[in-house]
């Protein structure tokens, strides 16, 4: 009724064979993590000089700005720019006596104004009033 199945016996050369496969998967599992390590190492390495060649770019550029700001020449023309010369220049701008003709508009092409009719004359009457018609209008 009880049938066993014979055990067989495990020798010293299977218990050997089990603990040298688990060390060389140990082994495997660990020099892959390593491989995969280095390899980020590397392309972090590879970002990072990119970023380097980037900034000493940026730092030339940077000092050759602060080289031309320091020359009396930038300092004039920001000054000219702004409207304002040093003491001992004479300034000179040159306005046009008369207006360009075709610049001015012409007559058919200005809309003729009208002025709204107002209920309350009274109202409109006050000098505060006649300044606003001047102003929006053109007229009193």
């Amino acid at each position: 009724m009880d049938e066993r199945s014979p055990s067989r016996p495990i020798t010293v050369t299977q218990i050997m064979g089990i603990l040298a496969s688990t060390l060389a998967l140990f082994f495997m599992v660990s020099f892959v993590a390593k491989s995969l390590d280095a390899y980020r190492l590397k392309n972090w390495r590879d970002h990072l000089k990119g970023e380097i060649v980037g900034m000493i770019q940026q730092r030339v550029a940077l000092e050759e700005e602060m080289q031309r700001r320091q020359s009396q020449a930038w300092v004039e023309e920001v000054l000219r720019d702004a409207g304002q010369v040093p003491e001992g220049v004479v300034s000179v701008a040159i306005a046009t006596a008369t207006p360009d003709p075709a610049a001015r508009p012409t007559v058919a092409a200005m809309p003729t104004l009208t002025m709204p009719s107002a209920p309350n004359e009274g109202l409109l009457s006050s000098p505060h009033w006649r300044a606003w018609m001047r102003l929006l209008w053109g007229f009193d």
